[in-house]
């Protein structure tokens, strides 16, 4: 597994961070909370923390631009509130 980080001892999704299908309610599995593949910048989020093994429900997508810039994102459609759920599985550990 590669190492990836989080800005912050959190990984509770912001509106900003999903996407949410107006018809069915549920996630897009394209858009999740971010993370990075290194630690360097994250002390203005509050600290650079490793991001632990994720649950089978979530995976990890490179996203926009920026090559280590990644998002946990939803394997499937599912409501925000599995999402949170399975996200608060994922352990934290500060660097």
């Amino acid at each position: 597994m590669d190492n990836y980080f989080r800005g912050g001892p959190s990984l509770v999704p912001r509106p900003i961070d999903v996407i949410i299908n107006p018809k069915t309610g549920l996630l897009s599995p394209m858009r999740g909370v971010s993370i990075f593949d290194h630690p360097k910048g994250l002390e203005r989020f509050g600290g650079a923390y490793e991001v632990g093994p994720i649950p089978e429900s979530l995976m990890i997508i490179q996203r926009g631009r920026d090559p280590h810039h990644f998002e946990i994102v939803p394997v499937y459609p599912m409501p925000l509130d599995e999402y949170e759920v399975e996200l608060a599985k994922t352990p934290l550990k500060p660097t």
